[in-house]
């Protein structure tokens, strides 16, 4: 599954890239010689009755749109049937570095288009989110201090209506940094109150979700086991599929996080964990064993999977609200992304974060089990990953080429030669070096 999901999520990212280049280069009047999905030997190829060579290759990581242009020989020209008049009428090269830069900036700007598409879509289709309801929060964190109890409704933050957790949560993203943000509730009663979270300590690399990291979890229905895994502490107990968790240690419980919390603070220590099972309930003891974690901390494990049925409300949009959600969803997308790449570059994020090809699969792999709208929400993800990554102002990447054209503009000249090679030089050296830390990821990740 993750390689059928990471060839068809490579493919479709590709191809909607390079479509952007060769419709955009058409329109600007750039002969396209080929047009292909892959590299390397060509599978299959067909040429169209404008030229073009549409092409499937044999190494399926990436593609690449060909053009008429200054590099190439005028005996190559010659072979398309070209003279010398036409070779400069359609060369890429020759024409104006406005509609350079609209070829080269078509092609990330496609990918950001695939994921305002697929938010639209998404919005118009309707779909059951979970709501701004609230489960009770974990002590200590600021909902807690706040006094927010389980029922809340979030209703808005700083003025703008919020229907879904997810609404909420990216409402709170947009007050990054900010000391007092304003987030209104309707209490369980039906009375409304106003709460103020202090966002300032939240990291703005995109590493720490502010409403999780303020206390605000979204509501759970009673919370129930789903797996008890072979030869586990829980098994030993006792513990069975669908035993309903009320109670440890005598505490009433009602959110997996505040289990998830209590067990791993227990390595090694005997919990009272009081279930539910046909209706009646009974109290077993339960020692988690002890594990040591990524960062050597050691936890307590169960050997045990949860799940809790949450507050749904069922959204839909209509044409022009579903493509103003697309738009809104596919900004706030990049804006976090943005500031995971800034937090890798300024030491905040780990280089541990980056994936390669496996973890791509295996996210693509895992994203289509769970349904079509899981895998078209991770698709979005990773387009506007692409889109960009290819706009950063590295040469060989599109925001490499973006950046010599703004060159030319304001200095009212091309590039000498000596500065494209060390450009290349350069790009060449940033792609070496994210590939060997994607790549080494990948492998760790295989290793463990």
């Amino acid at each position: 599954m993750a390689v059928i999901g990471f060839l068809i999520t490579l493919s479709i990212l590709v191809l909607v890239h390079e479509w952007g280049h060769y419709i955009v280069a058409r329109w600007c009047g750039v002969k396209v010689l080929a047009f292909s999905i892959g590299f390397g030997k060509v599978l299959y190829k067909r040429t169209d009755k404008r030229g073009c060579e549409w092409r499937l290759s044999a190494i399926p990581f990436g593609g690449y749109v060909s053009m008429l242009d200054e590099g190439m020989q005028q005996d190559a020209a010659k072979d398309h049937g070209l003279s010398e008049a036409e070779f400069k009428r359609w060369s890429f090269s020759e024409k104006p570095v406005g509609k350079r830069i609209a070829v080269v900036a078509a092609g990330p700007l496609m990918n950001f288009l695939l994921a305002i598409v697929i938010y639209a879509a998404i919005a118009m289709v309707g779909t059951y989110q979970p709501s701004t309801k609230l489960a009770e929060p974990l002590p200590h964190t600021q909902a807690a201090q706040l006094g927010i109890e389980e029922g809340w409704r979030a209703t808005s933050v700083e003025g703008m209506s919020v229907e879904t957790f997810n609404d909420m949560r990216m409402a709170m993203i947009a007050h990054l940094g900010d000391k007092e943000v304003r987030v209104t509730f309707d209490e369980a009663s039906g009375r409304k109150t106003e709460r103020f979270f202090d966002l300032s300590g939240v990291k703005n690399d995109g590493t720490e979700d502010p409403a999780l990291t303020s206390g605000l979890f979204p509501y759970q229905g009673p919370v129930k086991l789903v797996k008890v895994e072979e030869g586990s502490v829980a098994q030993a107990a006792g513990l069975q599929v669908d035993d309903t968790i009320v109670a440890l240690n005598g505490e009433p419980v009602r959110t997996m996080q505040r289990i998830v919390q209590t067990i791993r603070d227990k390595a090694g220590v005997p919990v009272a964990l009081t279930v539910e099972r046909a209706g009646v309930r009974q109290t077993v003891e339960v020692t988690p064993a002890a594990q040591v974690d990524e960062q050597g901390k050691t936890t307590g494990r169960l050997g045990v999977m949860f799940t809790a049925d949450p507050d749904l409300v069922y959204t839909r949009e209509g044409p022009i609200g579903a493509l103003a959600k697309g738009v809104s969803d596919t900004w706030r997308l990049t804006k976090l992304t943005v500031m995971s790449m800034a937090g890798l570059l300024t030491g905040a994020v780990s280089t541990d974060s980056l994936g390669g090809p496996v973890m791509i699969g295996e996210m693509a792999g895992e994203a289509m089990s769970f349904g079509v709208l899981s895998y078209l929400l991770f698709l979005a993800l990773i387009s506007v990953n692409l889109g960009i990554l290819n706009l950063l102002p590295i040469p060989v990447l599109d925001g490499g080429h973006l950046l010599f054209y703004c060159y030319e503009i304001v200095m009212r000249r091309k590039p000498g030669e000596k500065m494209k090679k060390y450009g290349l030089y350069v790009g060449m050296a940033f792609i070496f070096g994210l590939t060997f830390f994607a790549l080494g990821n990948d492998i760790t990740r295989l290793l463990q």
